[in-house]
């Protein structure tokens, strides 16, 4: 009797041993299949991170492309190409003696609201009449009159008195590189000065300063 109570007391012992050993397997299984879960959305986490990061760069790249291609737009609209003007200073300074009366005593060159223009300075007596004309077509954008003063300098001009334009132009470009952004022709110490400005693309504007006579450059600086 005492040897068939200690044989199912040693069976029962050996069932619940399979068993403890049954649960520690399964646990031990549980926690590898939990970290090997873990270790997948940490690599997962690890690409949306690299993907965000790689966009954030595309991203930054196109915006400084972007940046660029907007400047080198706003550049080229900001000048323009000598040959691409209709009307020549001699046919602005025409018109605008044809709308006022006057001495030419400035001439310059701009775009000027959107429009390429001459703004024609004549000088009648003690009124100043300024006359803008548009490069294009020869019309007649603005008139502005005023009175001057006894002690303004009135020393005043003849076109066919100094180079032309196109050739000073040419000697400014063959200097440096770039398209008209503007130009002035007026007195400066004495002598008669075509100012003249080049730019190319985003490069810095070079200013010129020549004599309107002899063709000389005077100053050539960049800004």
């Amino acid at each position: 009797m005492k040897f068939k109570i200690f044989s199912l007391l040693l069976a029962s012992g050996l069932i619940l041993a399979a068993c403890g050993n049954d649960d520690s397997d399964d646990k031990k299984d549980n926690k590898g299949a939990e970290k090997t879960e873990q270790k997948t959305q940490d690599d997962n986490k690890d690409d949306m991170d690299d993907s965000s990061n790689d966009k954030d760069s595309n991203d930054d790249k196109t915006n400084d492309d972007d940046s660029d291609d907007q400047n080198a737009n706003k550049s080229t609209t900001n000048t323009v190409k000598w040959n691409d003007i209709k009307v020549s200073p001699e046919e602005a300074v025409k018109e605008a003696q044809n709308e006022e009366k006057g001495e030419l005593k400035d001439l310059s060159f701009e775009k000027e609201a959107g429009d390429w223009s001459y703004k024609v300075e004549l000088v009648d007596g003690s009124n100043e009449n300024k006359v803008l004309i548009n490069a294009d077509d020869k019309s007649v954008a603005n008139v502005e009159n005023e009175t001057e003063d006894d002690d303004d300098n009135d020393q005043t001009f003849k076109l066919s008195d100094v180079a032309k334009f196109e050739d000073v132009l040419k000697v400014a470009q063959d200097k440096a590189k770039g398209d008209l952004k503007e130009w002035s022709l007026s007195e400066d110490d004495g002598k008669l000065v075509y100012s003249i400005d080049l730019k190319e693309g985003n490069k810095d504007t070079t200013e010129f300063k020549i004599d309107a006579k002899s063709k000389e450059i005077l100053e050539q600086e960049q800004d």
